[in-house]
């Protein structure tokens, strides 16, 4: 069972088309998608990288997020 904030933003993730590698988004974006608190938004996307529901990818200074499965 995940929190409501984790399943509030895995689905605006999902709802946005965030489920590849070339579609990653930040951090920033990600919150604003979901419109979750920022620090909230940060925990849900750490749960979601220890289920391995997300992943994330490193640019040059930058950090973002996508998902690798489409149900929680």
């Amino acid at each position: 069972m995940v929190s409501p904030q984790v399943e509030k933003l895995f689905n605006s993730m999902k709802n946005g088309g965030i489920i590849s590698e070339d579609k990653a988004v930040s951090a920033e974006k990600a919150t604003s998608m979901s419109k979750l608190p920022k620090a909230q938004c940060m925990n849900a996307l750490a749960e979601l990288e220890r289920m391995g529901a997300a992943k994330k990818r490193k640019n040059n200074n930058a950090v973002a997020y996508y998902l690798t499965r489409t149900s929680l």
